[in-house]
């Protein structure tokens, strides 16, 4: 909300017409203080105060209205031609008359506030508009100084002006002083137009670049770990290329039978199944800061403590506990693919072990993949194929740092391809 590109039309409006009524209200202070002491202001003209007075309040009041108005649309996004148009017609207004009761040659007022109103007015709005408050100005502007030059009105009505100090004819054109002042004024807008139409170029390409990038971030989020997105977008690549030793607690589950069902089932049925059970475990894993490392098939890899750590009993805690969520909500999915005609439902097992690891990216200069590798990984595989469905194993290692908080029952202990000795392995209490 704090560019003014962002904004919506109405609150555009608002800015507009708001610094109106400020002016409007400086306006009528100064006007005060040269009626209540004419002595120390003897250029006004005090005949012509009253209608200066009138005309600043009433201009003063429209614009309140309009502020009013701006201020109740303000949160519409789309566009609005008559709040827009009403706003530039006041705003015009205000240059003309201001110009009028000062002098377009006579005073630097109207100089500063055409291009001040020109800064403002090419911020909020469009150069199409801007143009036609420029052309609109200068006409009526043109038509006041013809007017003066032949003697129907005054010039510069404000001020108690003479013939001698800037004639009725206004030759300011012709005076060198007043012609450079000129060629000043019309430098500064252009140069104000240019910096101003390359700066709304520039952040509408920022935008849409913002867009691609926000779009291209979301599909990206969808094929690596949340983590490694968050490291990604913080810039901290270097945490992502290095290897390591970690102690990590690694995650295992796939589905019992997966292929079995997979022939006894419809391709298409399939696929919405395998997309409804993963789903559904990503969002388990999100919920407890998991980095899913894979899915391969319908098996999935799951590791805590990389690229974020925390304590190794914590890191096992929220693994054995993403695991007994999982299983329980797989009753729930299962009930729901029952109700839907599907008869060969899901069961899924899960194997946990905690244990030393290499993590990093691994892979080619083409194509990297961040995951975790080494014997503890292997072993925490092998658990899970040991596993039966529905259940939750875990090795000793994982035991120890959640038997605390999580009711486990030992299974004795089971021999593994890679493992030196035979592991005790514990069965998760559901």
């Amino acid at each position: 909300m704090n560019n003014p590109l962002a904004w919506s039309p109405a609150q555009r409006c608002l800015a507009a017409s708001g610094i109106n009524v400020v002016f409007a209200l400086l306006y009528l202070a100064v006007y005060a203080h040269a009626a209540w002491f004419p002595e120390a202001n003897p250029e006004v003209s005090q005949s012509f105060l009253p209608t200066a007075t009138w005309v600043v309040a009433l201009t003063g009041c429209g614009m309140s209205l309009l502020s009013w108005t701006s201020y109740r649309l303000r949160h519409r996004p789309e566009p609005s031609p008559w709040l827009t148009i009403a706003t530039i017609a006041l705003c015009t207004w205000v240059v003309i008359f201001s110009t009028y009761f000062y002098g377009l040659f006579t005073h630097l007022y109207a100089g500063v506030a055409i291009v001040a109103a020109w800064v403002v007015g090419l911020t909020l709005f469009s150069a199409r508009e801007m143009w036609v408050n420029l052309l609109s100005t200068l006409f009526c502007n043109s038509l006041l100084l013809m007017g003066a030059y032949a003697g129907q009105i005054p010039y510069a009505p404000f001020f108690n002006t003479t013939p001698a100090s800037i004639g009725q004819v206004n030759p300011g054109l012709l005076r060198p002083m007043n012609a450079i002042t000129m060629v000043l004024l019309g430098v500064v807008l252009a140069i104000v137009y240019f910096i101003v139409e390359r700066w709304k170029q520039r952040e509408k390409e920022l935008l849409a670049v913002g867009e691609t990038l926000g779009k291209a971030n979301a599909i990206i989020s969808r094929y690596v770990a949340a983590q490694l997105a968050d490291e990604v977008r913080s810039g901290n690549y270097a945490a992502l290329e290095r290897h390591e030793r970690r102690k990590l607690t690694l995650f295992f589950s796939d589905i019992k039978d997966f292929s079995s069902i997979a022939d006894a089932i419809e391709p298409e049925d399939l696929s919405l199944l395998l997309n409804d059970y993963l789903s559904e475990m990503t969002l388990i894993a999100h919920r407890y800061g998991a980095t899913i490392d894979k899915f391969v098939g319908d098996a999935i890899m799951i590791f805590f403590g990389a690229p974020h750590r925390s304590t190794d009993h914590d890191q096992a805690l929220r693994a054995v506990r993403m695991g007994i969520e999982m299983q329980q909500n797989m009753h729930v999915l299962r009930q729901k693919w029952v109700a839907q005609g599907i008869t060969h439902p899901f069961h899924i097992r899960i194997g946990i072990n905690t244990g030393q690891a290499s993590v990093g990216a691994f892979g080619s200069q083409q194509r990297l993949e961040y995951t975790a590798i080494g014997r503890q990984v292997n072993l925490a595989a092998r658990i899970q194929a040991h596993c039966q469905p529905d259940h939750v194993l875990i090795s000793h290692s994982t035991w120890s740092l959640v038997h605390d908080k999580i009711a486990c029952e030992a299974k004795g202990k089971a021999d593994f391809q890679g493992s030196h000795e035979p592991v005790q392995i514990f069965e998760v209490t559901l």
